[in-house]
């Protein structure tokens, strides 16, 4: 008996971390994984369209590789951290980078990466959400 009350909840805990969330169709880490291009950022209701790149500046994006690693660029800076999914499209990060100034598209970003707290994944395109429901659209590079 003692040996099966484990072996019940590790069942539970898979089925629970498969089980449906907001409105996407995710399994797995394995369709997030890959590299994804910030193509604009809704707050308040406003949307804010990815500006075109300067020279010398970065395509804000962020790659999520197997075991939890993630790396990105923001217009100006590399950053490198983790990442961590669970039950109904919850997504946590962390993380760090280089520190060179920012530009405004870029301060969008690095000021909303911190409060990501809800992902969904549909196609293509990925939606982080943030901060009562503002939302980083990325398209998937690879």
């Amino acid at each position: 008996m003692k040996k099966i009350i484990p072996l019940l909840t590790l069942v539970f805990g898979v089925f629970a971390l498969s089980s449906c969330g907001k409105t996407t169709t995710i399994s797995s880490n394995m369709e997030l994984t890959g590299k994804w291009e910030l193509q604009s950022l809704v707050q308040n209701a406003d949307t804010i369209q990815k500006p075109a790149l300067a020279k010398g500046q970065m395509p804000v994006s962020l790659n999520f590789k197997e075991k939890g690693e993630l790396e990105g660029t923001s217009s100006t800076n590399i950053l490198t951290g983790f990442y961590e999914t669970a039950q109904q499209n919850t997504i946590q990060m962390g993380g760090g980078g280089t520190e060179r100034a920012e530009t405004q598209w870029g301060n969008l970003f690095v000021n909303a990466l911190p409060n990501v707290n809800l992902y969904d994944l549909k196609m293509n395109r990925l939606i982080l959400y943030y901060e009562n429901n503002n939302q980083m659209i990325f398209s998937r590079v690879q």
